[in-house]
Order: C-alpha cells, then structure tokens, then sequence
C-alpha cells in the first residue's frame, strides 16, 4: 500500500451531537455530513478525556489517562510541556519520511520548551502554542515554528484566527514536494470554544435564539463551511484518492461549566443521547463524533467498534509503516477502517477529571468494553456508581447496589488502572455533576 497524506482534524469542545450527520437538527454542518456520508462513521469513538489538555496528549502519544504523563489541564495557565521521551505521532510519521505540520491550538508545550511542536516531530507549527492563549480570537501575535526557530508572528490585521489556520492549512497542502514524501496535517481547530464571538452570526441571524447560541451555531458552521474548503483542495490537487483524513473533537460540548452553557448544550441536544458535557466522566463528556474518508480504500458506512484517541498512534504509525512504541495503551484500528477480519478490541477504556482549584475535587470513569459495564466514581475514597450501557446509555440508572460484587471489581479496576502523578494527584473526594446540581429551577424563576 502507498504512503497515504493523512489529514487529522481536530475541533475544540464539539459534542458527539453537533452534527447533523450525528442527529444535529439546528446547526447546518453540510460538508461535514458529505465527509460522513463518503465516508465511515464511528459510533462509538471517544476521546483521551474529558478536558483538552490530556485528551491531546493522549491522542499524540498513544497513552490514556491512567498511564500518560499529562492527565489534566494546566493550573494558572501553567502548561506542563510533553517530555523528551514521550513519543509523539509525528516523531514517528517524520522518521517514516513524512512532511508533518500542526496548525492551530496545541497546548502541549510553550515556545521554549521541550514539549513545542518543532520539538516534538512536527516540521512546520502555526498557531497557539498554549491553551490560555488560545483563549483569543483575535490574537495580537501567533507562534511559527520552522527550519528558522520559534517566533511570534503578528496579526497586524486582527483577524480572526480560524480563518488564519484554514488559510496556512490550504497553502501548506498545496506546496511542492518530491512525489514520494507524504504529509501529515494536524489541524487543530479552536472552534467552537468559547469566547462565542464569530465574525458574524451567518447563517442564524434571524434565528429567535439568544445571541450566544446563534454565535456559537455560526462558529460551527463556519468551520464545516472550512473543512469543505479543504476536501475540494484535496480533489484539485488530485490527492483525493490517496489522503486520510479524520475529523473528531477533543472533549464533549460545552467549554465553561456553568448553567449559562449546560442550558445551551441542553438547547441543541450538544452531547446527542449522553448524559454530561465537557469535564464530566459520564459519555457526554467524552463520547465524541468521529468521520473518516478515505477514497477507494474506505468504504462508506457505520462501524460500532468500540475505540479511543489512544488508537490513532499506532493506525497512523501502521499507515505510515513505522514503528510502534512499545509502552502505548492504544491498538491499530486499520482492520476497522478498511473492513478488514482481526481487529483487536480493549479490555476496558479509562478517564478522569480533577479540578485545579483550592479545593482539588476528582472525578473517574472505567468502561468494561467486554462486558458494557461503565463505573463512575467522585474521589479515589467515593462510592462506585454502576451503568449497563446497552440498556441505559444516558447513565441515569445506577445499578451499583444490585450488582456489588461487580462494583467492587470496577474500583480495584479503576485504583489499578491510574499511575501515579506529583503534578495530578487523585483527591480522595469529588463534586457532584451539573446536572444534579442545576436541576433546581434558577432562583429568579426563569
């Protein structure tokens, strides 16, 4: 098999219901559902975990939550760089003779540091280096990163940086290369991370919603309306047949935990069927679309596999024919991609939550792929809650109580999955979910 370009796009706090090819009625995502209808959908993707931070690193390194370096946000804006020897997907796509880009948000090392994309595999970097600069919309400056060092660019114009990432990501497709050198584009949007403040409301300004919400349709709009951009590239350059191109989200929906923003989620039904949005362990925080295409080599259709952002290295890594890292948690999903027999299935799949404030609060969640059992736990000392997925995939019924010994498995699962962490200790007690803590009407009675 030739060497396929591969294209990984990568929204920001986009819930697994925000798609029309995923059930979305109000948010208009054409192109998006064209690439899901040429392509495979994935049902039950999810990601590295419930915040962006570790669920990027995971999907770099091919490492979840439990034995990854990085298993949560940054405190104080206080990014923890990847280290030397965590081993990224585009260290191993460079070595097997890739051209390797990141463009957009990357939050896994500042300029400077031993995490920065240039340091980490990528040859060409453009866009924000840490999460709290990607906060802005409208930066003064964005960080390149090349053959000539790390410097900050200015955005003399003020524009709006997703319309900047999508033009780099056009421009970077299409330069020269020898025949023989493939690329890897890691596109890692902003959209639809708040601040919701769009360059404009099109096509919902009419629409009789609150002006966040028609904001926050038209960021997702435009970015369908951007990754359309980039497939019909792809077709003029005549490199559609032999590119890959992935489009999934970090976390579930919702970018602020707060009942301004769950009431939004609850408005266009963000996380689809599941309970929560981003931070929380249940589904909704973390059960995420995933669309792959791929032209004569992926045929169209749904899969049920069960898999995770730990998977994408060692697909990639086997796409590319490199090397595999031996201390990854993932497992190649080429068999699955191509409809082909031996796909290897996990034995359970792990996320967490903690808060980085003064009073440090976790949150777990274990899912038994085999037998569909999923256990929540709030704090290493909480009580274990328990849900049979294939009969309850809301998470609303806790069967702890009629399924003990099946309980007591899941925390010895969940107490032996999770590796040690100077940076992220597990507190030994949790916070209740929003939902449970906003299902009292407001005190003002609208």
């Amino acid at each position: 098999m030739v060497k396929p370009n591969i294209v990984f796009i990568l929204a920001d706090d986009l819930g697994f219901g925000e798609l029309g090819a995923f059930g979305q009625t109000r948010i208009r995502t054409p192109q998006l559902d064209r690439m899901a209808a040429e392509g495979k959908r994935f049902l039950r993707h999810y990601a590295g975990g419930p915040v962006c931070g570790p669920s990027r690193a995971c999907l770099m390194t091919g490492q979840h939550q439990g034995s990854g370096y990085i298993k949560g946000n940054p405190s104080q804006g206080n990014d923890v760089p990847l280290r030397p020897e965590d081993t990224t997907i585009a260290e191993l796509l460079r070595d097997a003779g890739y051209d390797t880009a990141c463009i957009g948000k990357w939050g896994l090392g500042k300029a400077g540091s031993t995490g920065f994309p240039t340091a980490k595999g990528f040859n060409t970097f453009y866009g924000y280096d840490s999460h709290k600069a990607a906060h802005d919309y409208y930066p003064s400056f964005l960080w390149r990163g090349d053959g000539q060092g790390e410097r900050q660019v200015p955005n003399e114009d003020g524009a709006y940086s997703h319309d900047l990432f999508t033009e780099e990501a056009l421009a970077w497709i299409g330069r020269e290369r020898e025949p023989e050198v493939p690329f890897f584009l890691y596109l890692a949007y902003t959209i639809p991370h708040n601040p919701y403040n769009p360059p404009d409301r099109e096509p919902y300004d009419n629409e009789p919603w609150p002006e966040s919400y028609r904001s926050y349709a038209a960021m997702i709009t435009r970015m369908d309306r951007d990754i359309g951009r980039l497939l019909d590239k792809l077709r003029e350059l005549g490199i559609d047949d032999n590119t890959l191109v992935v489009f999934t989200s970090d976390n579930g929906p919702g970018s602020e935990y707060t009942r301004d923003i769950w009431e939004m989620v609850q408005f266009f039904r963000s996380a689809g069927p599941y309970r929560g949005m981003k931070r929380d362990v249940y589904d909704g925080g973390v059960h995420v679309p995933l669309i792959v295409r791929w032209p004569q080599q992926i045929h169209p259709g749904d899969n049920e596999h069960v898999c995770g952002f730990q998977d994408w290295l060692p697909t990639l890594a086997e796409l590319a024919g490199s090397r595999v890292p031996a201390n990854i948690d993932g497992l190649s999903l080429v068999p699955a991609l191509l409809d082909r027999p031996g796909q290897q299935q996990h034995a359970d799949l792990y996320w967490e939550f903690i808060s980085m404030g003064a009073e440090r609060k976790g949150r777990q969640s274990l899912l038994d792929v085999g037998e569909g059992w999923k256990a929540v736990r709030y704090g290493s000392k909480g009580a274990i809650e328990l849900y049979r997925m294939a009969e309850d995939e809301g998470e609303r019924n806790n069967v702890a109580a009629d399924y003990p010994a099946v309980a007591k498995r899941m925390a010895a699962r969940l107490d032996a999955v999770r590796g040690d962490s100077d940076i992220w200790p597990m507190p030994e007690t949790g916070e209740r979910p929003l939902d449970e803590r906003l299902a009292a009407p407001r005190p003002d009675g609208a």
